[in-house]
Protein backbone atom coordinates (compact mmCIF):
# COMPACT_ATOMS: atom_id res chain seq x y z
CA UNK A 1 0.00 0.00 0.00
CA UNK A 2 1.30 3.62 -1.18
CA UNK A 3 1.41 6.13 1.72
CA UNK A 4 0.66 9.97 0.42
CA UNK A 5 1.81 13.10 2.01
CA UNK A 6 -1.33 14.95 2.33
CA UNK A 7 -0.98 18.57 1.17
CA UNK A 8 2.23 18.08 1.07
CA UNK A 9 2.82 17.67 4.84
CA UNK A 10 -0.23 17.30 6.34
CA UNK A 11 -3.10 19.74 6.65
CA UNK A 12 -1.80 23.09 8.30
CA UNK A 13 1.38 25.74 8.94
CA UNK A 14 3.09 23.53 5.79
CA UNK A 15 0.76 22.42 3.67
CA UNK A 16 1.52 23.09 -0.37
CA UNK A 17 4.76 24.65 0.00
CA UNK A 18 8.22 23.30 -1.26
CA UNK A 19 9.15 23.65 2.34
CA UNK A 20 6.51 21.51 3.37
CA UNK A 21 6.95 19.18 0.61
CA UNK A 22 10.80 18.47 1.57
CA UNK A 23 9.48 17.44 5.50
CA UNK A 24 7.36 14.48 3.56
CA UNK A 25 10.63 13.77 1.77
CA UNK A 26 12.57 13.57 5.05
CA UNK A 27 10.32 11.10 6.47
CA UNK A 28 10.48 9.24 4.06
CA UNK A 29 7.36 9.63 1.70
CA UNK A 30 7.68 8.94 -1.92
CA UNK A 31 4.67 10.06 -2.42
CA UNK A 32 3.09 13.13 -1.97
CA UNK A 33 -0.50 14.69 -2.89
CA UNK A 34 -1.20 18.56 -3.65
CA UNK A 35 -3.88 20.94 -4.62
CA UNK A 36 -3.95 23.28 -8.06
CA UNK A 37 -5.84 26.40 -8.45
CA UNK A 38 -5.62 28.83 -11.17
CA UNK A 39 -5.35 32.94 -11.02
CA UNK A 40 -6.99 35.02 -12.94
CA UNK A 41 -4.59 35.26 -15.66
CA UNK A 42 -4.83 31.20 -15.25
CA UNK A 43 -1.44 30.58 -13.72
CA UNK A 44 -1.76 27.47 -11.81
CA UNK A 45 -0.57 27.71 -8.34
CA UNK A 46 -0.52 25.93 -5.58
CA UNK A 47 -3.15 26.54 -3.08
CA UNK A 48 -6.11 24.66 -1.47
CA UNK A 49 -8.77 26.98 -0.47
CA UNK A 50 -11.18 29.07 -3.20
CA UNK A 51 -10.26 32.55 -0.81
CA UNK A 52 -7.54 33.86 0.60
CA UNK A 53 -7.01 33.66 4.01
CA UNK A 54 -5.83 30.67 6.10
CA UNK A 55 -3.41 29.45 4.12
CA UNK A 56 -2.09 32.71 1.90
CA UNK A 57 -1.44 36.63 1.81
CA UNK A 58 -0.54 38.84 -0.27
CA UNK A 59 2.49 41.40 0.72
CA UNK A 60 0.33 44.19 -0.82
CA UNK A 61 -1.82 45.11 2.62
CA UNK A 62 -4.56 46.88 -0.05
CA UNK A 63 -5.35 43.28 -0.72
CA UNK A 64 -8.21 41.70 1.87
CA UNK A 65 -7.23 38.25 3.55
CA UNK A 66 -10.94 37.02 2.18
CA UNK A 67 -10.41 38.39 -2.02
CA UNK A 68 -10.39 35.04 -4.17
CA UNK A 69 -7.45 33.61 -5.23
CA UNK A 70 -8.61 33.30 -8.79
CA UNK A 71 -8.65 37.31 -8.74
CA UNK A 72 -4.88 37.82 -8.91
CA UNK A 73 -3.16 37.80 -12.08
CA UNK A 74 0.53 36.68 -11.91
CA UNK A 75 2.67 39.19 -10.61
CA UNK A 76 0.49 39.63 -7.69
CA UNK A 77 -0.12 35.80 -7.28
CA UNK A 78 4.12 35.58 -7.18
CA UNK A 79 3.44 38.29 -3.97
CA UNK A 80 1.52 35.69 -2.09
CA UNK A 81 3.07 34.25 1.12
CA UNK A 82 1.71 31.21 2.87
CA UNK A 83 -0.34 32.64 5.70
CA UNK A 84 1.37 30.57 8.40
CA UNK A 85 5.08 30.77 7.50
CA UNK A 86 6.79 34.42 6.85
CA UNK A 87 8.58 34.45 3.61
CA UNK A 88 7.53 31.48 2.36
CA UNK A 89 5.85 31.63 -1.17
CA UNK A 90 3.20 29.95 -2.41
CA UNK A 91 4.45 27.51 -5.42
CA UNK A 92 3.79 27.37 -9.02
CA UNK A 93 2.87 24.24 -10.47
CA UNK A 94 6.03 24.49 -12.36
CA UNK A 95 8.15 24.93 -9.46
CA UNK A 96 6.36 21.87 -7.47
CA UNK A 97 6.49 19.10 -10.53
CA UNK A 98 10.29 20.08 -10.81
CA UNK A 99 10.37 19.59 -7.21
CA UNK A 100 9.11 16.13 -7.53
CA UNK A 101 11.19 15.15 -10.34
CA UNK A 102 14.53 15.90 -8.79
CA UNK A 103 13.45 13.43 -6.27
CA UNK A 104 11.71 11.22 -8.21
CA UNK A 105 8.48 11.79 -6.45
CA UNK A 106 5.44 10.07 -7.22
CA UNK A 107 2.09 13.15 -7.31
CA UNK A 108 -1.20 13.19 -6.71
CA UNK A 109 -2.17 16.48 -8.32
CA UNK A 110 -5.68 17.39 -7.12
CA UNK A 111 -7.07 20.25 -9.49
CA UNK A 112 -9.41 22.54 -7.39
CA UNK A 113 -11.68 24.43 -10.05
CA UNK A 114 -12.86 27.24 -8.54
CA UNK A 115 -16.75 26.86 -10.38
CA UNK A 116 -18.28 24.69 -13.02
CA UNK A 117 -16.78 27.12 -15.99
CA UNK A 118 -13.41 27.14 -15.20
CA UNK A 119 -12.80 23.47 -14.64
CA UNK A 120 -11.58 22.51 -18.49
CA UNK A 121 -9.54 25.72 -18.08
CA UNK A 122 -7.70 24.23 -15.03
CA UNK A 123 -7.06 20.56 -16.52
CA UNK A 124 -5.98 22.39 -20.03
CA UNK A 125 -3.47 24.63 -18.09
CA UNK A 126 -1.85 22.21 -16.03
CA UNK A 127 -1.40 20.03 -19.04
CA UNK A 128 -0.07 22.88 -20.67
CA UNK A 129 2.48 23.12 -17.78
CA UNK A 130 3.42 19.56 -17.93
CA UNK A 131 4.13 19.64 -21.12
CA UNK A 132 6.38 22.46 -21.20
CA UNK A 133 9.57 19.56 -19.25
CA UNK A 134 11.32 17.33 -21.99
CA UNK A 135 9.26 14.38 -22.85
CA UNK A 136 11.13 11.91 -20.75
CA UNK A 137 10.31 13.94 -17.53
CA UNK A 138 6.27 13.88 -18.89
CA UNK A 139 6.64 10.05 -19.32
CA UNK A 140 7.75 9.91 -15.62
CA UNK A 141 4.50 11.73 -14.80
CA UNK A 142 2.44 9.35 -16.59
CA UNK A 143 3.71 6.36 -14.96
CA UNK A 144 3.97 7.59 -11.94
CA UNK A 145 1.75 10.97 -11.31
CA UNK A 146 -2.32 10.80 -11.09
CA UNK A 147 -4.38 13.70 -12.10
CA UNK A 148 -7.55 13.80 -9.64
CA UNK A 149 -10.42 16.33 -9.02
CA UNK A 150 -14.30 16.40 -7.75
CA UNK A 151 -15.06 18.57 -10.88
CA UNK A 152 -14.28 16.02 -13.28
CA UNK A 153 -14.44 18.07 -16.61
CA UNK A 154 -10.88 19.34 -15.16
CA UNK A 155 -9.78 16.19 -16.08
CA UNK A 156 -10.88 15.74 -19.54
CA UNK A 157 -8.01 17.89 -21.15
CA UNK A 158 -5.75 15.44 -19.21
CA UNK A 159 -6.71 12.19 -20.76
CA UNK A 160 -3.79 9.76 -21.77
CA UNK A 161 -2.52 10.16 -17.84
CA UNK A 162 -3.41 8.47 -14.82
CA UNK A 163 -6.78 9.79 -13.81
CA UNK A 164 -8.74 9.41 -10.39
CA UNK A 165 -12.30 10.49 -9.37
CA UNK A 166 -13.02 12.01 -6.38
CA UNK A 167 -15.91 11.69 -4.31
CA UNK A 168 -16.94 11.51 -0.68
CA UNK A 169 -19.16 9.22 -0.76
CA UNK A 170 -20.14 6.60 -3.84
CA UNK A 171 -22.61 7.48 -6.05
CA UNK A 172 -24.57 5.34 -7.97
CA UNK A 173 -23.69 6.89 -11.58
CA UNK A 174 -20.21 6.73 -10.59
CA UNK A 175 -18.88 4.28 -13.24
CA UNK A 176 -20.60 6.08 -15.94
CA UNK A 177 -18.20 9.15 -15.49
CA UNK A 178 -14.94 6.56 -14.89
CA UNK A 179 -15.50 4.93 -18.02
CA UNK A 180 -15.67 8.18 -19.92
CA UNK A 181 -13.06 9.71 -19.16
CA UNK A 182 -11.18 6.63 -18.91
CA UNK A 183 -10.07 6.89 -15.19
CA UNK A 184 -7.95 4.42 -13.49
CA UNK A 185 -9.01 5.06 -9.96
CA UNK A 186 -11.11 6.21 -7.63
CA UNK A 187 -10.46 8.35 -4.42
CA UNK A 188 -12.77 8.17 -1.45
CA UNK A 189 -13.37 9.96 1.50
CA UNK A 190 -12.31 7.48 4.34
CA UNK A 191 -16.53 7.93 5.41
CA UNK A 192 -16.93 6.35 1.91
CA UNK A 193 -15.09 3.66 2.34
CA UNK A 194 -17.02 0.59 3.04
CA UNK A 195 -16.65 -3.09 2.13
CA UNK A 196 -19.53 -2.65 -0.64
CA UNK A 197 -18.29 0.27 -2.74
CA UNK A 198 -14.67 -0.39 -2.59
CA UNK A 199 -16.41 -4.20 -4.17
CA UNK A 200 -18.12 -1.97 -6.18
CA UNK A 201 -14.96 -0.27 -7.70
CA UNK A 202 -12.52 -3.34 -7.34
CA UNK A 203 -14.68 -5.32 -10.12
CA UNK A 204 -14.58 -3.11 -12.94
CA UNK A 205 -10.65 -3.35 -12.04
CA UNK A 206 -9.82 0.25 -10.57
CA UNK A 207 -7.73 1.38 -7.42
CA UNK A 208 -8.94 2.71 -5.01
CA UNK A 209 -7.00 5.26 -2.96
CA UNK A 210 -8.30 7.08 0.47
CA UNK A 211 -8.53 9.94 2.14
CA UNK A 212 -7.38 11.67 4.85
CA UNK A 213 -6.59 8.53 7.06
CA UNK A 214 -4.40 9.51 10.31
CA UNK A 215 -5.53 6.60 12.41
CA UNK A 216 -2.60 3.33 11.68
CA UNK A 217 -5.44 1.04 12.75
CA UNK A 218 -7.95 2.36 10.36
CA UNK A 219 -5.02 2.49 7.34
CA UNK A 220 -4.49 -1.73 8.11
CA UNK A 221 -8.04 -1.76 8.38
CA UNK A 222 -9.05 -0.41 4.41
CA UNK A 223 -5.60 -2.36 3.36
CA UNK A 224 -7.02 -5.52 4.10
CA UNK A 225 -10.03 -4.65 2.23
CA UNK A 226 -7.88 -4.19 -1.00
CA UNK A 227 -7.02 -0.36 -0.94
CA UNK A 228 -3.83 0.44 -2.27
CA UNK A 229 -3.43 3.82 -1.48
CA UNK A 230 -3.39 6.20 1.70
CA UNK A 231 -3.41 10.47 2.21
CA UNK A 232 -2.50 11.41 5.47
CA UNK A 233 -1.15 14.60 7.52
CA UNK A 234 0.59 12.25 9.83
CA UNK A 235 4.37 12.68 9.15
CA UNK A 236 5.39 9.24 10.59
CA UNK A 237 5.71 6.22 8.85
Amino acid sequence: MQWWAHRGSGKGELENTLKGFKIAVDAGFKAVEFDVMLTADGVPMIHHDWVMGRCARSIDPAMAATDSLTRFDSLRARDLRHYAVQGEPIPSLSQTIEFCLKRSMQANVELKATNPRNAIALGRAVRAVVEEFPLDQQEHMRSNWVFSSFYHASLLPLQGFDLALLYEQLPDNWVLHADALGATAIHLHWSGAEPTALRRIHTTGRVVRVYTVNDAEQAKTLQALGVKGIFTDRMTL
